[in-house]
């Protein structure tokens, strides 16, 4: 039946397909880190633009800096290819940075509502 529900409980986790093939979600949740990595270096560094709103289609630049990575496939340890790529290690601080303007708007929003369970 229906009852109050704390942080403690994880209700995501009893998704199917997560009990059924845990290690493709870890995949998916790390390929997400690593793209917004990716994105970032991209949208910074080469086309000195903000991340939240650039644009690299047909950007001659960016499709060789990507090719450069992709083509050693899995020839190089991928956390050498990316640290040479970008300078860093793997890191949420791309993905973090990206939802800053997001995660600060909300809390503006919410201020002085209670947030979370009971």
């Amino acid at each position: 039946p229906p009852s109050p529900r704390s942080e403690e409980f994880c209700d995501a986790a009893t998704k199917t397909h997560i009990n059924d093939n845990p290690a493709y979600y870890y995949n998916y949740a790390f390929a997400t880190v690593f793209k917004f990595q990716l994105h970032d270096y991209i949208a910074r560094k080469i086309l000195h633009q903000p991340p939240q709103s650039c644009n690299y289609a047909d950007n001659k630049e960016v499709g060789a800096w990507l090719n450069n990575i992709l083509k050693k496939g899995g020839t190089e340890d991928w956390r050498k290819v990316l640290k040479e790529a970008t300078g860093e290690d793997i890191s949420t601080r791309a993905m973090m940075d990206y939802f800053k303007p997001l995660m600060s708007w909300l809390e503006e929003q919410n201020k002085g509502r209670q947030i979370g369970w009971e």
